[in-house]
């Protein structure tokens, strides 16, 4: 499973192949894409209103590395994970960002204030040991941000006209609020809220890891 995982989600096969068939732009020009259609301002918010405003941050499936690139200009310690190898080097060299390759949880990561995880969660076939897993890695009073497709709608199909976002292949879960309630109680985090949202399919979760903060 972590071999065709890291195969569907690698520099050729899904940054560039599957990327062009769907009509998105290919990781080089993702980032230009992120910061133009707001999504990089409102993750930045999302840091701003509930993360730590120092400390150390990682964050699993972090390609292109557009939030990455600007928390370690606000003098953030990141840390980024990518399951293919070819992605993680093509950000490494790119980016000069210090990123990992291999299939998470199963990544040698260090403690972290903040723990991010955009449009990544439902694409993992154990989202308990993920959720479990970014719990380990917190430091206490750290927070977990993690967006995903959350249904509260009530659309027939679920997100209405988004629904063609989702396919087979890539999307494993589905989640609803009482889900990520369940997750985040067998991993022992706090649910701050779950009332934030990018747009209507990139619904997010904020956690916290109870504890006084610690900033490393």
């Amino acid at each position: 499973m972590q071999e065709d995982l890291a195969e569907i989600y690698s520099l050729e096969l899904y940054w560039q192949r599957r990327q062009v068939l769907k009509g998105h732009p290919t990781i080089e020009r993702r980032a230009e894409l992120y910061r133009n259609d707001g999504r990089l301002d409102g993750w930045l918010r999302l840091v701003n209103n509930f993360g730590p405003s120092a400390g150390s941050v990682v964050e699993v499936g972090c390609a292109p590395g557009v939030l990455l690139e600007a928390l370690a200009e606000r003098g953030y310690e990141c840390v980024g994970v990518e399951i293919s190898e070819d992605v993680a080097a093509w950000m490494r060299h790119t980016l000069r960002l210090d990123i990992r390759e291999g299939f998470f949880p199963g990544v040698d990561l260090p403690k972290c204030n903040l723990f991010l995880s955009f449009d990544t969660l439902e694409h993992n076939p154990n989202p308990d040991e993920f959720i479990r897993e970014a719990a380990r890695l917190l430091v206490p009073g750290g927070v977990a941000i993690v967006q995903t497709a959350i249904e509260r709608y009530g659309y027939d199909p679920p997100f209405g006209k988004r629904f063609d976002l989702f396919d087979d292949l890539e999307h494993l879960f589905l989640f609803t609020d009482q889900a990520i309630e369940q997750l985040a109680a067998n991993a022992s985090l706090e649910v701050v809220t779950l009332d934030e949202r990018i747009w209507l399919g990139a619904e997010i979760a904020i956690l916290r890891k109870p504890g006084q903060s610690i900033q490393s």
